[in-house]
């Protein structure tokens, strides 16, 4: 009985000590209870994990102890005394973000890299200090000049060319060695292989234009004399002993000049080193040339540099045969581009990798090459490649796993049709498992000839056991999210990613998925908050409302995670407005599913002038590739200031009052076709529209998009829109009647040019409109998009599409670092005479 006892005491107080785990450091207590619970439940393995998910990369576990040592984090960078580089630039030169870890170098390595940046951007004698003061990092810099080079000098030797720059050149360390190493080059092909340089430089008061295309901006300030400083590059060369070049074993003059050039090249001094590694560069030429088993020694003797060469054989490849089993010999020979040296050396395994790739792109899916020969015939190499291509197989059913995806799909197996149905498959299951990774695995052929298509992949169905984070608020919201549908999805998981990267009052998280048993695993979010308040703008500028500027603020997480309140606010010289709207984001989601908003706007239409009140609640729903929307308002409208004919105008109110029920189902998605890419979205929108003291009426629009990507700089862009209203008579508020022009549609004509006219010619629009635009695009730099577009429609009171407008322009768009910017221009070519053309430049950012 008692050794029972002791047993039953002493296991008891075995299992205490292993799962009471005692947790040090720069931790909060709610987060050392979390981990202590997951450790109790999973283990130290998995515990190590899970800190890592958390970003506590610094840890140690010492029996039933574990001591985090969790540095200190960036709150803020802040930049003092830059002109000419942006915050943001020199954020990222400074390799500091918020949030990341301050280390005891942290300080002095950012200071560092942006000196470096400075100074590789010209800026010779900039001074960058920094200091931390509670974790905000505040660098304070003086720019000083940017030198920019004007002229090259060559001092002590005879040099053919002079350097004189008419747009002068960012005096930056890797644009010096490229002059130095040509003029190095000049003189060690004229036997000078001892040369050696150095490089001064002198100031000089020589100020011309300088463009600088990487920034405009900079090149705008440079121009001035305070802000540039020109300065004359000095290259002094001391030649050395000329010596004279002598090449023995070679008989081609073609060959023997490829020697000579890579001589000069690699040849910098006279030393053992310099001439090893000369002979090597050499000898790899000479295997590229079709020389075998070539071997070179430079030997150095009184003045003169003899090098010698030794060879088996010399090969001139005369031909290449590719031979098939049924295919006509040499079919595809262009395409396979194999490296000529590949065959001199004989290398059979990269040829045959090579072929077989190539074949198997375009569906010869079991093709093997059988034998490569080599024919020699007095120096000249002829080769054949002996191939069994087989068929081209059409794919039938696709797995992942042993998981039936798709079925009879009667496809060509190419690689490039692998890689499409990789997308596909992804998009089938990635609503109803959870997975990581999905490649390629094999084909297996099935009994009709054809093959089954098999990608492997590590597919888990898990359930939601907990979410661990030190948010509270953002933990209830995943585990709310959560509570319906408590399986876990790729869908879900990169949703999630997704939203906390819109949300700029996140900063640095991550998400992470830990199983802890076959069937439930837990989520793991770390990171940071940031900044709850934004700042954002921008101005418009066109040829006809001119200036256009608008400003607004907005506040994240203000009910919780996921809300945020705003203010918007324009001007124009016809338009001013107001809006104050509450919105929630759904993580599932890339919409927001419900907004509130309260508006006033006041608005001069040339014809009439109206102001409006406005109250409204949206709601979003999004389902796979559909959305769906539905809302109410209330609207007031009050005219002013009728300009148009009598009988017109004794039609109309003054005063509107509406309650509007918006309704909207869209679609969009993308598919990657054999050829072509194409990206497409559709939206039908029905808005029931009842009206006190007058006749409710309909309106209804169907707004549908193309976008074609032949490759991946050209893109296509076919868009369509259709509007039509119930009723055409004065129970309609002109704001509602349809015009077209302005920005948006038909960019040539003013925003009330099109629409049907009273027996003035002025315009009070039409009951229904079409509009078509055709556009082709093309990608100058990472998101720098030029292309024409062509505009045709008609805003009329009965279908006819036989009498529309037509408009031709060009547009420019950019994303950059400043925020998005638009310039465009169109020119009517069928029209009315009130506009002809029409010019538009937009700029918005947020800060």
């Amino acid at each position: 009985m008692r050794v029972f006892l002791f047993l039953t005491v002493f296991s008891f107080l075995f299992l205490t000590n292993v799962f009471s785990l005692e947790i040090q450091g720069n931790i909060d207590n709610e987060m050392k209870v979390q981990i202590k619970k997951f450790y109790s439940e999973n283990g130290r393995s998995k515990t190590e994990k899970l800190l890592n998910y958390l970003g506590y990369h610094f840890f140690t576990f010492n029996r039933n102890q574990l001591i985090i040592s969790n540095p200190e984090r960036v709150d803020d960078v802040a930049f003092h005394g830059n002109l000419i580089f942006l915050n943001n630039t020199l954020q990222g030169a400074s390799g500091l973000a918020k949030g990341d870890p301050i280390y005891p170098e942290t300080l002095e390595n950012s200071a560092e890299k942006v000196r470096k940046y400075y100074f590789r951007n010209g800026y010779r004698n900039a001074k960058v200090s920094a200091n931390i003061f509670d974790n905000d990092f505040v660098f304070r810099i003086r720019e000083g000049k940017r030198f920019l080079i004007t002229d090259i000098n060559v001092k002590n030797a005879a040099y053919p060319e002079s350097f004189n720059f008419l747009n002068p050149k960012i005096f930056d360390e890797k644009l010096v060695d490229t002059y130095v190493k040509d003029i190095e080059n000049y003189f060690r092909s004229k036997g000078y292989f001892n040369v050696s340089t150095d490089v001064s430089y002198s100031k000089n008061d020589k100020y011309t234009f300088f463009l600088n295309i990487n920034n405009p901006l900079s090149s705008v300030m440079s121009v001035l004399p305070n802000f540039h400083q020109g300065v004359s590059l000095i290259v002094s060369v001391e030649k050395g002993e000329k010596f004279s070049l002598r090449i023995e074993g070679i008989e081609d003059e073609e060959t023997e000049t490829l020697m000579r050039n890579e001589i000069n090249k690699n040849l910098k001094g006279i030393s053992t080193f310099n001439v090893r590694y000369t002979e090597g560069e050499l000898e790899k030429l000479l295997r590229e040339k079709g020389y075998i088993n070539p071997h070179v020694v430079i030997i150095v003797k009184e003045r003169k540099i003899i090098v010698d060469v030794d060879y088996g054989e010399k090969f001139v490849i005369t031909k290449v045969n590719f031979i098939y089993n049924s295919l006509p010999v040499n079919k595809l020979s262009d395409e396979f581009d194999i490296n000529r040296s590949l065959l001199y050396s004989k290398n059979e395994n990269a040829v045959k990798r090579i072929v077989t790739d190539k074949l198997y792109s375009k569906g010869y899916v079991y093709a093997k090459v059988q034998d490569i020969n080599f024919i020699n015939k007095n120096g000249k190499l002829a080769v054949d490649i002996i191939i069994n291509e087989g068929d081209i197989y059409k794919i039938d059913d696709v797995f992942v796993n042993d998981k039936e995806i798709l079925d009879n799909l009667q496809r060509t197996a190419t690689s490039k049709e692998v890689s499409n149905l990789l997308g596909i498959v992804r998009s089938n299951i990635n609503s109803e498992y959870y997975f990581t990774s999905i490649t390629f695995d094999r084909f297996i052929m099935d009994k009709d000839n054809g093959v089954d298509l098999v990608f492997k992949s590590d597919l888990s169905q898990f359930r939601l056991n907990r979410v661990i984070s030190s948010d509270e608020n953002l933990k209830n919201f995943v585990r709310e999210h959560f509570f319906d549908n408590p399986e876990i999805t790729k869908v879900k998981i990169d949703s999630l990613k997704n939203f906390l990267a819109r949300q700029k009052n996140y900063i640095n998280y991550s998400v992470g998925v830990i199983p802890i048993s076959e069937n439930k695993a837990d989520i793991v979010l770390s990171g940071r908050k940031g900044e709850a308040n934004e700042i954002f703008g921008g101005f418009a500028y066109d040829d006809i409302e001119q200036f256009n500027v608008f400003a607004g603020y907005r506040r994240f997480d203000i009910f919780g995670t996921a809300h945020h309140f705003q203010i918007l606010t324009s001007y124009s010289s016809r338009e001013k407005s107001l809006t104050l709207s509450l919105g929630s984001d759904n993580f599932f989601a890339p919409n927001l599913a419900n907004i509130y908003s309260l508006g006033w706007k006041k608005r001069d239409e040339d014809n009439f002038e109206y102001e409006q009140l406005k109250a409204s609640i949206q709601f979003f729903k999004t389902s796979s590739s559909f959305r769906y929307g539905l809302g109410v308002y209330a609207e007031e409208l009050n005219f002013t200031g009728l300009t148009y004919e009598k009988d017109f105008t004794e039609k109309l109110s003054d005063e509107y009052k509406l309650i509007g029920i918006p309704v909207s189902a869209g679609s969009s998605g993308s598919y990657l076709g054999p050829v072509v890419e194409v990206e497409y979205s559709a939206e039908a929108k029905i808005k029931p529209l009842f009206q006190i003291d007058q006749n409710s009426f309909i309106t209804g629009e169907l707004n549908t998009m193309l976008k074609i990507y032949p490759d991946d700089r050209f893109r296509f862009k076919l868009k369509s829109d259709f509007g039509y209203i119930s009723r055409n008579n004065g129970d309609i508020p002109l704001n509602y009647r349809y015009t077209l022009g302005g920005p948006y549609r038909m960019k040539a004509f003013d925003y009330r040019d099109i629409g049907s006219e009273d027996e003035e010619g002025n315009v009070y629009g039409g009951s229904r409109f079409y509009y078509f635009l055709f556009g082709a695009e093309y990608e100058l730099r990472n998101n720098v998009y030029i292309g024409p577009f062509v505009e045709y429609g008609n805003a009329i009171d009965q279908w006819d599409f036989s009498n529309g407008y037509t408009d031709i322009g060009i547009a420019l768009t950019a994303d950059t670092m400043l925020g998005s910017i638009g310039i465009s221009f169109a020119y009517e070519t069928v029209g009315s005479s009130k506009s002809d053309s029409a010019f538009y430049l937009t700029f918005s950012g947020s800060f």
